[in-house]
């Protein structure tokens, strides 16, 4: 006598849950969750030097998504691949974006006198004349001392 087979195992049966005859799953949601957070931190840190309000909101987004992933691994005993790069990316994409905005909410009053005197600056003298004015109260307010600005003054 040949021995038939019995039915297939109940799913919960089988070493990984799946039913019979399906391939095995892909990446689990924490190490999909890791590989996020390790994007979103690498884009805040990049928008944190040119987009910076985005650069807080992406900072945020990836400490959540990477802590999620590795409390997640660390539950179940498996990896996060990319969950802690992407937190330290984050944080400081985050650090660098709050850095920014407080900056910016800190000298809000003086660069923007400055950008209006430049959009109606019509000649380089015109601009110079601009410097010389907003250039000392920018050094005041940042206790900076006199003349520091002249070396700097292209990045605004």
């Amino acid at each position: 006598m040949s021995e038939q087979p019995g039915p297939p195992a109940p799913p919960e049966d089988r070493p990984d849950g799946r039913p019979e005859g399906r391939p095995p799953a892909g990446p689990s949601k924490m190490q999909q969750g890791g590989w996020r957070a390790l994007w979103l931190g690498g884009i805040a840190l990049l928008t944190a030097f040119f987009f910076y309000p985005l650069g807080v909101v992406l900072g945020i987004a990836a400490l959540v998504v990477g802590i999620r992933a590795r409390r997640a691994a660390r539950g179940s005993g498996n990896a996060a691949p990319g969950a802690v790069p992407g937190i330290v990316l984050g944080s400081v994409g985050l650090l660098f974006s709050a850095l920014s905005v407080a900056m910016t909410m800190f000298l809000w009053s003086e660069m923007s006198a400055y950008q209006e005197c430049l959009s109606t600056a019509n000649t380089a003298t015109d601009e110079q004349s601009c410097q010389d004015e907003f250039y000392p109260k920018i050094e005041d307010k940042l206790g900076l001392p006199a003349g520091s600005m002249e070396k700097y003054g292209d990045l605004l």
